[in-house]
């Protein structure tokens, strides 16, 4: 099958991981900075273009799902047809919590950063999925992909300072290739992404931590790496609540119960396949900015931030 696909970023390389027999057109992005340059060695083009293409289906591999689908079908004309939104597993990498060596060294990471953030008076929470798994089953969720973490713009700031000196100590403790990678969203630094390759010595099945920015706006904690598409209610970041989590005490958002329901529903049941869509609050309606979401990193290796 002849497909394009729709957002030009490690969901769509995940996405062409996990379905090897696709023939790939070309990637779309909203992101104008982007057009006319290659990702994973196909083209990204611009969204008023894709009707120069011949394709099957147009998959959807962004977190604005909503957006983008109103975009295709009602800007674009393309019909529903042929318009895929995968579900959320679709665009994940492996699993890594199903491997057992992985997984501890993912709860030893998680404590170590936990240790890192608590000694220098950083105040950062688990969140999103991460959060999930430490409420319903007192672990990492074992179809998650990631580690999610959330923190103020003040907490943020200090973070950054001391990244250097927790590279350094990461690098120290644990024998695999470093990278923290601040991702900026439409100007704004919004996350920093700890990632790792493996060493000759080691056979770890990869993932991420996302240290996220949180900023409280009218009432609402915006999730800024989101966009804007992600929120919840400010009172559940303004403070935090401790909670025991891997033999350690991390600290959770306020009324931890509250804030899952707000963002997942029935969040009791756990459920192996997800859509975006299924979210029990996003905004799904908010238009998609112009020129598009627009996001930028820098990376602190061995050598520095490059």
């Amino acid at each position: 099958m002849k497909v394009i696909l729709f957002g030009a970023s490690k969901g769509g390389e995940n996405y062409i991981a996990n379905h090897p027999d696709l023939e790939i057109v070309a990637f779309v992005d909203n992101d104008a900075s982007k057009h006319g340059t290659m990702f994973m060695g196909f083209p990204i083009i611009a969204p008023t273009t894709i009707a120069l293409h011949s394709f099957d289906s147009i998959v959807i591999t962004s977190q604005w799902v909503d957006q983008i689908y109103r975009q295709l079908t009602e800007e674009l004309k393309i019909p529903a047809s042929k318009i895929i939104s995968p579900n959320k597993q679709a665009v994940k990498a492996s699993l890594p919590f199903e491997d057992s060596s992985t997984l501890a060294f993912a709860q030893t990471l998680l404590r170590t950063l936990n240790q890192f953030c608590n000694t220098r008076n950083i105040s950062m929470c688990l969140d999103s999925g991460t959060l999930l798994g430490a409420i319903r089953d007192n672990a990492l969720i074992a179809w998650d992909d990631d580690i999610d973490l959330a923190i103020d713009k003040e907490n943020f700031e200090k973070l950054h300072a001391q990244l250097p000196e927790l590279f350094e100590i990461i690098s120290s403790r644990f024998n695999v290739n470093w990278e923290i990678v601040v991702i900026s969203v439409n100007g704004i630094d919004s996350c920093f992404n700890i990632e790792f390759s493996n060493s000759s010595e080691t056979n770890y099945v990869l993932f991420d931590v996302s240290i996220q920015r949180r900023e409280s706006r009218d009432g609402y904690s915006e999730l800024l790496s989101s966009g804007g598409l992600f929120f919840a209610p400010a009172k559940h970041f303004d403070r935090f609540e401790p909670i025991s989590f891997l033999d350690d005490i991390f600290y959770a958002p306020f009324e931890a119960d509250g804030f899952l329901t707000f963002m997942y529903g029935e969040w009791q049941t756990p459920q192996k396949t997800t859509h975006i869509t299924e979210y029990k609050n996003r905004r799904a309606s908010m238009p998609m900015r112009k020129g598009g979401i627009k996001v930028t990193k820098r990376t602190l290796s061995h050598e520095g931030f490059n």
